[in-house]
């Protein structure tokens, strides 16, 4: 069974994004998505919400905590709150970070928050808490959530514009689904935002099976800069390399990552490996913010549609690179 279900999750996350008008890419994606996003709640416990979405209030239902100091001294921002200039300091950069489908225990803040908070120059730092629209089955988040989200993560950020904050000092950090909402928060401030860095961002139902296209999902055009980290390409991770940004691609992207084979063929094991090489961008990229780490990858030149390695072209993943555009492999 548990074979039968992993060999139907490859089928259905096939990239038929070569299909050939519009019209059909729209039947395949309506066929499709149903399918898939009941399969990736299957292995969700307890099992993912299903109603009372229309019941939530984002003011109310998604949560904003910030700190000004390189110290956990976080405050909470409210929807239109008016004390903004005495919460944030407006002469540092901000970076948000933006957790993944299903994070209960949000774990990728406790992962990311130290680290950042001791390596990155001084900076606001800010955790976006979109939990309650986070619980619900996979197509409702992907569909529903991620633009509620976005649109609510849009309008904190336009009201800190009116306020003469500089929005190319805003860097978005977006693990999974947090990179689609990042990616959407870019769409709505064309050109404005300053950095993306979207860790191993969510395919399902973005990128595949079909692709739903750039104005519905990220896109290196989302920010002046995006670098994007592929740990599980086609899988849980978005399957298609952006023309435009700093792409990161450890085993060229691509399920298992190197700590993560599966120790059996059972479902479980399965989904823990999967998921563990999901996660592993969220490491890499936590790894990189220590500058005595370095995270290198190599560029290097397509010939005959085979890499050619000779005198590569190499950056640093994460916050210090230099910020060349293309495919940088580990």
């Amino acid at each position: 069974m548990a074979k039968l279900v992993a060999f139907l999750v490859v089928l259905l996350c096939g990239n038929l994004a070569a299909a050939a008008s519009a019209d059909l890419i729209s039947v395949l994606e309506q066929l499709s998505e149903g399918p898939l996003a009941r399969l990736l709640d299957l292995n969700i416990d307890p099992p993912p919400r299903t109603a009372g979405f229309s019941t939530l209030l984002p003011q109310k239902s998604i949560r904003l905590t910030c700190t000004k100091t390189r110290e956990p001294r976080f405050q909470e921002i409210l929807y239109g709150d008016v004390n903004l200039q005495s919460k944030l300091n407006f002469s540092l950069p901000l970076t948000i970070a933006i957790h993944g489908w299903q994070e209960r225990n949000l774990s990728t803040y406790s992962a990311l928050t130290m680290p950042y908070l001791r390596f990155a120059n001084n900076t606001n730092y800010c955790l976006l808490d979109w939990r309650a629209y986070s619980e619900f089955g996979y197509q409702i988040a992907a569909r529903q959530s991620v633009p509620l989200v976005a649109q609510y993560l849009f309008g904190f950020l336009q009201n800190l514009s009116l306020l003469y904050f500089p929005l190319q000092s805003v860097t978005l950090i977006g693990f999974s689904m947090g990179g689609q909402i990042a990616g959407l928060t870019g769409k709505l401030l064309p050109g404005r935002i300053g950095t993306i860095y979207a860790l191993d961002p969510a395919g399902p139902l973005f990128s595949h099976p079909v692709d739903i296209g750039p104005k519905r999902r990220l896109d290196a055009s989302d920010a002046q800069y995006v670098q994007v980290i592929y740990t599980s390409r086609y899988t849980a991770g978005f399957g298609k390399v952006l023309d435009g940004a700093q792409n990161f691609l450890p085993n060229k992207g691509y399920h298992p990552q190197q700590p993560c084979t599966a120790k059996g063929d059972g479902l479980s094991e399965l989904a823990g490996a999967l998921q563990c090489s999901h996660r592993y961008a969220v490491s890499l990229f936590v790894s990189s913010l220590d500058p005595n780490n370095p995270i290198i990858g190599k560029k290097c030149p397509t010939i005959f549609g085979a890499r050619v390695c000779l005198m590569p072209t190499k950056d640093r993943l994460g916050i210090y690179a230099q910020r060349i555009r293309g495919d940088f492999y580990l």
